[in-house]
């Protein structure tokens, strides 16, 4: 079992994607210019958004030349679309169900710990919702089925651990509280944002950790509050 606050991403920072050993499935460099350029866009993206990095700034940080890059990516969208087919692996990786049964809290904690080190590798497709979506409208149908999915998931881990008798909740609760989970999980560096908070990536996706399960205390038996409440802890900044 991982540590408590260990994640991938925030365990190793930018070294992590530098080495694209942030994503799940495995997607190695082995020295390819393709993937370098992947690699750095992102990295890119989710330092300065996506609006703020052209192709020049994705060659010069390669150390290519901008016609090496077009070789490859005729244009932004391009590499735009590329990590989102990265992205949407991932996702399927990470939204899957529980594997065995009963399923317990520790269990749920470490899906959790999955979905936010992928929130947190593609932080730029969240943080940048809007004009992604606007100039790439792509990107808003995989963001929404991803959504819809992790609402999905949240749900049947309520159900799960309501069965195993480790949450008192209910069917129609569980709908409402897999909802309400997915917001925390997916938006709330943009609330910090609105709020005048801005932390680094490690930071956000600590927190938030800490805010899902800080949101099942209401619904927790008395036999699993003291647990979940132990794992809240770790992450309260």
């Amino acid at each position: 079992m991982m540590p408590v606050g260990a994640f991938t991403y925030v365990s190793n920072g930018r070294a992590c994607i530098e080495s694209a050993s942030v994503f799940p499935h495995g997607w190695g460099m082995a020295g390819k210019t393709r993937n370098r350029i992947l690699v750095t866009s992102l990295l890119l993206f989710n330092e300065h958004g996506e609006p703020n990095t052209t192709t020049n700034d994705i060659a010069d940080e390669v150390d290519i030349s901008p016609g090496n890059l077009h070789y490859h990516f005729r244009k932004k969208e391009q590499v735009v679309e590329a990590l989102l087919d990265e992205f949407r692996a991932d996702a399927r990786r990470v939204l899957q169900p529980p594997e065995e049964f009963p399923v317990s809290i520790d269990d749920f904690w470490v899906f959790l710990h999955l979905l936010l080190e992928c929130t947190a590798a593609y932080r730029f497709l969240f943080r940048d919702l809007e004009s992604l979506t606007e100039k790439y409208p792509h990107v808003g149908r995989a963001l929404g089925h991803f959504a819809k999915g992790l609402a999905a998931v949240f749900e049947l881990y309520l159900r799960e651990l309501a069965k195993s008798g480790e949450l008192d909740v209910s069917e129609d609760d569980a709908a409402i509280v897999s909802r309400n989970l997915a917001v925390i999980a997916l938006f709330s560096e943009r609330f910090d944002g609105l709020t005048g908070r801005i932390d680094s990536a490690d930071d956000t996706a600590l927190r938030t950790a800490g805010s899902i399960l800080n949101a099942l205390k209401p619904w927790s038996a008395a036999a699993t509050l003291g647990h979940i409440e132990a794992l809240a802890t770790h992450y309260e900044a």
